[in-house]
């Protein structure tokens, strides 16, 4: 498995439609799946997610750290997120 460390959410960062998840307990993840890869704080590196596939892990979903407090999200950067709406390639209005 790999470790997937998660980032720090940006000031006034709020998905739309998505939530942030309370790890009540550090010993646990918030999340637990059947993919390759563990995602961990991006503080404290304790882990949040264990065996997640990263369409699982999208912008949508924020862990609070229940050892630091600190609020992640799994994307790390702005180009990992898929295209939204708008000009599709191929498309006259692209």
């Amino acid at each position: 498995m790999a470790l997937v460390q998660m980032r720090q959410i940006r000031e006034g960062e709020v998905p739309l439609d998505g939530g942030t998840a309370i790890q009540d307990d550090p010993d646990r993840p918030a999340f637990r799946g059947n993919g390759p890869d563990d995602y961990v704080c991006v503080r404290c590196g304790n882990v949040l997610a264990r065996a997640m596939h990263s369409v699982q892990m999208t912008k949508k979903v924020r862990v609070r750290c229940g050892r630091c407090s600190t609020v992640n999200v799994a994307i790390t950067n702005e180009s990992d997120q898929p295209p939204r709406g708008g000009s599709h390639p191929g498309r006259a209005d692209a």
